[in-house]
């Protein structure tokens, strides 16, 4: 503020501050100095205790007026502060011009306490703060110790002192912790002015964050650090560039117990908070056989979004669950709202009758009680009609079953070895008409004859690394190990004493072997004279003490038999099993016949858990699931039998009751077998070979470039078809396709407050894109994708037990 001055042709001073002010708030002084000509005026500034200096004008806002002889006038800018309240006077400013001086009136400033509202944040109150530093970075959670479903408030602070304060631009960036296994509110910010706290001498403005809580499970949950970046200018110009700070809050601890079960009531179903309920019918009249809609409402603080409905029971009336719809009011610090349910209710009797009253049961945190709340009854009127009850639904005709149990089918060719080995020999025949005859098999001498040689040689010409190695043969054939396996110290001598040698024996075969290494690879140490028969002697010996060949070759051959029989073993086992799906599926058969569709459900599950890779128990599975109204077990019945026998035309039929499945849908299915495609190819790949036989045996062959030719066309046709039917045999196999157990929403984040993008229907086929935790993306027709409960999902996949 520039104060007009009337006298400008002397020197004169005026200062100017508010009047009152809160404590920790700045207070702007501005002097305003008028001297003759051109020169600035010095200015002596006062005293200012008891407050503080927060910042001051370097260089003086000089306006220069070359009237009357010209003056000048310079303004001068303190901004100040102070903790503690009263009522202050600053002392005058002095101003001094060529040994003339002029001094401003005292300013008195009235100090009022902190305008910090009563209702202060916890962390604001409690938060451990370090004056040594700029800025401040706490969080805590008030209580510390909740119930399950009881809210808990996350509360973080940013402390900025006055020097911060000052220079900070804008409000600095947060980035809250990810909270597992909880659900969360953001709660509102703190109306007016920020807070403020006082610690010693100094002041610090707190901008503070805060979040409801409310935990689902049981536990000790440790909430990660939340983190601050702001950015401080590096000078006081306003185009200073700008230095970026990051800071994080120690982690805190969140403790969430049980509610008690003493005093549990008949009526609790799980609500935690303090509530009240009522309900309301759209109208008092009706008729047997004419819906009403009856609504629930309840109401208070809590948890609202994850409020169980209440337990109902009219015995006049049917009903039927329908909408519900929730409203949330976080505009305070405890989370209140209501939640509202509808049932469909279908009189089933005529007459003046009561709704009777609905009971609701829940835990009040506050009181750490049970408690129940009533809506009063509601009288209605009911005329008489009709009504469809359940048995007319016995003459509705029911889907045919296949009667008949064929069992499992075989698996895909690829994953037997047989069709690889078929493969692989198939060009056997043409390379073997390729090649010319081979030379007469030449029988090599043994190893001990050749040791035999070379003790008829002459001494000097034994050579220590072909002595060494004809000895480790000879024994190697003798115990029927590889020669390699002597090469580590010991392991001779080892191999002697399996083989049944004596211990002396044993260790002389070493001791020898030992002296042939050094011999063989040592420049320094030469081959012993009678060495040679000494190795002929040890082998002799060993010959004659070590186990018999058959003996020796006993392990490897029951290795042979458990390879044999294991996979018999596991024939049987599968067999026993089939005999077991067998009992199942014929149960079943007979319960579907009776019209009892949940026990028949339930046998023909137990064969497909029994026999996963047999269609005749799926299809049977699903046709039941259907006639009991369980469309997701249908779906997941017909689509198994399906993916197994891809040709069946009653699966595919009735799946088109359930879900209209088009050639881009996620749930169809290939019309093609992939055993067929890939014995196809097989088959094209063999014969493309045969006539490379042919070409060889037969030279002179009319037309062989076009045979040549053929046979090229045919094996890159089996080639081909082999690769389709590993495809086709991919998109069966439905790894990771999955069906929609329940009606429900697609949310923007795996968690339960996220935003919904769409409803995924019960019998859905989706496909699976990633998992987190208890949630799954999924991905389904129409481009629709989004996070969904894992326990809502079924897994398609080919040849999988049944869930």
């Amino acid at each position: 503020m520039v104060i007009g001055l009337l006298v400008l042709a002397q020197l004169a001073i005026v200062a100017h501050a508010p009047e009152t002010v809160a404590a920790c708030d700045a207070v702007e002084v501005t002097v305003a100095v008028s001297a003759p000509g051109s020169t600035a005026p010095q200015l002596v500034p006062p005293p200012f205790a008891p407050f503080d200096v927060l910042r001051s004008s370097v260089t003086p806002h000089v306006q220069l007026d070359p009237r009357n002889g010209g003056s000048i006038i310079a303004e001068y800018r303190y901004v100040l502060t102070t903790d503690q309240s009263g009522s202050f006077t600053i002392p005058p400013f002095e101003v001094r011009l060529r040994g003339a001086t002029a001094l401003s009136r005292p300013l008195r400033v009235v100090v009022r306490g902190s305008r910090a509202s009563d209702r202060l944040p916890t962390v604001v109150a409690r938060a451990r703060i370090d004056t040594s530093l700029d800025v401040n970075f706490r969080a805590l959670t008030e209580p510390e110790t909740v119930y399950v479903g009881q809210q808990a408030n996350y509360e973080v602070a940013v402390f900025l002192n006055e020097t911060v304060r000052d220079r900070l631009r804008r409000n600095p960036t947060f980035y809250p912790p990810d909270m597992q296994s909880m659900l969360a509110y953001d709660l509102p910010p703190v109306a007016g002015e920020p807070p403020k706290r006082k610690v010693g001498t100094r002041c610090f403005d707190a901008l503070v964050y805060q979040r409801a809580l409310f935990p689902l499970v049981p536990g000790r949950f440790v909430i990660a650090p939340a983190q601050l970046v702001y950015s401080l200018p590096l000078s006081s110009s306003f185009f200073s560039r700008e230095e970026s700070h990051e800071l994080v809050t120690d982690s805190t601890i969140l403790v969430a117990v049980d509610p008690p079960s003493a005093g549990r009531p008949a009526e609790y179903v799980g609500a935690v908070g303090d509530l009240a309920i009522a309900s309301r019918l759209d109208t008092r009249r009706g008729r047997v056989g004419d819906p009403m809609l009856l609504t629930v409402r309840l109401s208070g603080a809590g948890n609202v979004k994850l409020f169980p409905p209440p337990k109902l029971e009219i015995p006049w009336a049917n009903l039927v669950r329908a909408d519900e719809r929730v409203q949330v009011d976080s505009a305070a610090r405890k989370i209140r709202g209501a939640k509202e349910f509808d049932w469909v209710l279908t009189p089933k009797i005529a007459g003046e009758l009561d709704v009777p009253p609905i009971r609701y049961g829940y835990f009040n945190p506050d009181t750490r009680r049970y408690a129940v709340t009533s809506a009063v009854a509601a009288h209605v009127t009911i005329a008489p009609g009709f009504l469809a009850v359940a048995d007319t639904l016995r003459s509705e005709p029911t889907f045919a079953i296949r009667s008949r149990y064929r069992g499992a089918i075989e698996r895909p060719p690829y994953e037997r070895a047989y069709f690889w080995l078929l493969l692989a020999l198939a060009p056997l025949p043409a390379m073997a008409g390729s090649i010319r005859r081979a030379p007469r098999r030449v029988v090599a001498p043994s190893a001990m004859a050749k040791l035999r040689a070379l003790a008829r040689a002459r001494a000097e010409a034994y050579d220590a690394c072909e002595v060494r190695r004809v000895f480790v043969r000879a024994l190697g054939e003798r115990l029927g190990v590889s020669p390699e396996w002597f090469t580590t110290p010991g392991t001779l001598a080892r191999a002697l004493r399996r083989a049944g040698v004596s211990e002396n024996v044993a260790v002389d075969a070493e001791g020898l072997l030992r002296a042939l290494d050094a011999a063989a690879f040592s420049p320094t140490t030469a081959l012993e004279g009678g060495a040679v028969e000494h190795a002929i002697a040890v082998a002799r010996v060993v010959d004659v003490e070590a186990l018999s060949r058959h003996e020796l070759r006993l392990p490897r051959t029951l290795a042979l038999v458990l390879a044999v029989a294991l996979p018999a073993a596991s024939g049987t086992l599968r067999a026993i099993s089939l005999d077991a799906a067998q009992r199942d599926f014929d149960q079943g058969v007979r319960a579907y016949a009776s019209r009892q569709f949940i026990s028949a459900r339930t046998a023909f599950a137990s064969a497909a858990r029994q026999a996963p890779w047999a269609p005749d128990a799926w299809a049977n599975l699903g046709t039941a699931a259907w006639s009991t109204s369980d469309t997701a077990i249908a779906v997941l019945g017909w689509q198994r039998a399906l993916r197994l026998e891809p040709t069946a035309p009653d699966v595919r039929e009735r799946l088109q009751l359930a879900q209209a499945t088009g050639f881009a849908s996620i749930g169809f299915v290939p019309p093609v077998s992939s055993t067929v495609v890939l014995w196809l190819g097989a088959a094209l790949w063999v014969a493309a070979w045969m006539i490379a036989a042919l070409l060889v045996l037969r030279r002179s062959l009319a037309g062989r470039v076009g045979v040549r030719r053929s046979a090229y066309a045919v094996a890159i046709g089996g080639v081909l078809l082999v690769l389709a039917g590993l495809d086709v045999d991919q998109r069966l196999a439905a790894r990771n396709l999955i069906v929609i157990r329940s009606t429900s929403r697609l949310s923007s984040d795996p968690a339960l407050v996220g935003e919904t993008k769409g409803t995924a229907v019960i019998g859905e086929v989706a496909r699976t894109l990633r998992r987190q935790g208890a949630w799954t993306l999924v991905s389904l027709d129409d481009e629709r994708e989004g996070w969904i409960e894992s326990s809502t999902l079924a897994s398609l996949e080919r040849g999988a037990p049944v869930d």
